[in-house]
């Protein structure tokens, strides 16, 4: 099945980030800055995820 996945993760800085992992391994985005908590870095996912749907190319 070809899904993709928001990973979360600690990093050097003690700072939660997300990243979206594509089927194949790749990290495809990523949070570009860091979080004070796991429950700060699962809200900011989600709302990326909620609104790339809606989201236009320029």
């Amino acid at each position: 099945m070809n899904v993709y996945n928001f990973h979360t993760y600690m990093d050097a800085k003690s700072e939660w980030r997300w990243q979206l992992v594509a089927p194949n391994g790749r990290v495809v985005a990523d949070s570009g800055e860091g979080y004070s908590s796991l429950s700060a870095v699962r809200e900011a996912a989600q709302r990326v995820k909620d609104n790339a749907a809606t989201a236009t190319i320029d």
